[in-house]
């Protein structure tokens, strides 16, 4: 199978996760809100810097949830810097030695509709319940989102006292970002509808939750009992070895995703003829629209947008 290639290109609403090492509990809300303030100060710094717009964003025990769109095509920047800051400040409140983050590649899938993306808010919301953390999404300790914050919320949040230098003129003392309603589910839904949607397939999840509960004799951990994990615990729950994240979430529309691999095999088909002219010598070659890596770092021509 050759190299997973992911084409950066301008307004691209993604959800991505990245967990933490040995998935540990180092995310785990501590009682003075530590982890949750870090967490919104570099999400938010970020955001800002990158002009990333962010929908959506739940911290968990042992990883994180953010959906956001990228209209400058920046994202590998976007998620090198915000996973860099929060992990250089998790070490300092953990006083953690080593890597914070699992090395492997994180999830980054790409929203191809207005479904694909109200399902993956909801998704991202309702994952404490599915995880039996807590009951309802709602019950969760630390840094979440409701459906009703989607488009209405704004954040302020105050520097952390740990890693960020007060007299470094770039780390803000505060951070102030909206959660953005994503603009193809305004002008398909509408915001009212647009909440509601997302909030009937929250209800939906945590009643599937609440099933699995009972099937599986799993009790639901409630928040009092999450914020008093130790951070050194990991997670015990059963998972597939070896199982490879999705590049994209088409929401069960075959003809769309269908088109989308036909577009990734042709990038991926473009992108390696132009590779091998480039390491032939041929500096004059163009990679197709959407290359990062050769753009940014090598300073290769690109294609202009189709």
């Amino acid at each position: 199978m050759g190299r997973r290639r992911n084409q950066v290109t301008r307004g691209k609403t993604r959800a991505a996760d990245r967990r933490a090492t040995r998935r540990h509990c180092l995310f785990t809300t501590d009682e003075g809100g530590k982890l949750e303030q870090t967490f919104w100060y570099t999400l938010g710094f970020n955001a800002n810097k990158h002009g990333i717009e962010i929908h959506c964003a739940v911290l968990m025990s042992t990883h994180g949830h953010v959906v956001y769109s990228d209209p400058r095509a920046v994202d590998p920047l976007f998620r090198r810097d915000f996973h860099r800051d929060f992990a250089n400040c998790v070490k300092s409140i953990r006083g953690w030695p080593e890597e914070v983050f699992n090395k492997s590649r994180g999830g980054n899938v790409e929203q191809l509709s207005p479904k694909a993306i109200h399902e993956s808010i909801a998704y991202a919301i309702a994952n404490p319940p599915k995880a039996f953390a807590v009951r309802y999404a709602k019950d969760l300790p630390g840094a979440k989102e409701l459906p009703g914050d989607v488009g209405r919320r704004v954040i302020r949040v105050k520097r952390p006292d740990r890693y960020f230098d007060p007299n470094t003129p770039r780390w803000l003392e505060y951070v102030e970002f909206e959660i953005i309603m994503p603009g193809c589910l305004e002008a398909k839904y509408g915001g009212d509808e647009a909440r509601r949607l997302i909030t009937a397939r929250v209800k939906e999840l945590e009643q599937e939750a609440l099933a699995e509960s009972k099937v599986r004799g799993i009790p639901f951990k409630g928040a009092r009992r999450v914020t008093r994990t130790p951070h050194r615990a990991r997670a015990r729950s059963y998972e597939v070895f070896g199982k490879v994240n999705p590049r994209f979430s088409a929401a069960g529309d075959l003809e769309l995703a269908r088109n989308k691999i036909a577009e990734d095999r042709q990038f991926d088909a473009d992108y390696d003829a132009a590779l091998a002219r480039w390491t032939a010598g041929d500096r004059r070659v163009r990679f197709p629209h959407g290359t990062w890596w050769m753009r940014v770092h090598h300073g290769a021509r690109c294609r202009p947008p189709p």
